[in-house]
């Protein structure tokens, strides 16, 4: 095997590692952080079934508050910096956004039926302050995905992203994104 050969190899291995080793630890994260969830949901003597009703209504009213944050422009200043950057910052101060207003609209759901702030926290991640900052960390991991489509998107230009994703494309010498470029 001659030495080029070898050395793409080597480097192509290195490249594999440094892919497993992030796959890896994004699943630790993700599968540690459900896991420190799961202890705290089981805490509560009782879930009701309706409540997997109730997260499409939540996934509604939360998905139009993180519109209109982001129709205010949150997280904007760092644009110009790597990708990175604004994909975690936007993840991390949408998930701030998003357990506030959870907060409040659970605490107005509790003035509205009688209830004390405690009380009326007790449905976010068992209404102590671990399982609220449980939830928010769960919902900045989860975010960070759809930042960094969203950041892609921006950077590569309208429908470009779309078309990688899910038109087949032609063999070619060049890139899928130097054709996009054209």
């Amino acid at each position: 095997m001659n030495k080029s050969r070898q050395a793409a190899l080597k480097h192509k291995a290195y490249e594999a590692t440094k892919e497993f080793v992030f796959i890896a630890l994004y699943l630790w994260v993700i599968f540690g952080l459900f896991a420190v969830y799961r202890s705290v949901i089981l805490a509560q003597e009782h879930v009701p079934p309706l409540e997997k009703g109730v997260a499409v209504i939540n996934a509604l009213v939360l998905g139009k508050v993180l519109l209109i944050a982001k129709e205010l422009h949150l997280g904007e200043n760092v644009n110009d910096a790597p990708l990175i950057y604004p994909t975690l910052l936007k993840s991390a101060l949408f998930s701030v956004v998003l357990a506030l207003f959870k907060i409040l609209e659970e605490a107005a759901r509790g003035l509205y039926h009688g209830r004390s702030f405690q009380q009326s926290i007790g449905d976010i991640g068992g209404g102590t302050w671990q399982g609220i900052l449980c939830v928010a960390l769960l919902l900045f991991v989860l975010l960070i995905p759809f930042f960094g489509f969203t950041e892609l998107q921006r950077v590569l230009g309208e429908g470009k992203l779309h078309q990688l994703l899910f038109h087949s494309r032609q063999p070619s010498n060049r890139s899928a994104v130097d054709e996009l470029a054209k």
